[in-house]
């Protein structure tokens, strides 16, 4: 492998940060927005297809470097049901 996380780690590590930042007793947050640069590439494996999706390397890419992708997320906080 290339050392390069799998979509899904990306999305899991962002949520666990955004869980973090909005159990903090300092931030009351009713929205929050993300916007990444993020490096896209199909791998394929022993178990099959795999999505790698991870922040760029560097900050600076070269000529044949193809653009990152974005990455666009967004929370929105939700009243929770009531419970009997």
């Amino acid at each position: 492998m290339n050392g390069r996380r799998a979509l899904g780690e990306l999305l899991g590590d962002l949520a666990a940060g955004v869980t973090d930042f909005v159990d903090s007793p300092f931030v009351r947050a009713r929205s929050l927005s993300i916007d990444l640069p993020i490096d896209l590439r199909l791998v394929l494996s022993a178990e099959g297809p795999i999505v790698i999706g991870d922040v760029p390397l560097f900050r600076t890419r070269t000529d044949f470097d193809p653009d990152p992708a974005r990455l666009q997320i967004e929370w929105h906080a939700v009243p929770a049901e009531a419970t009997p």
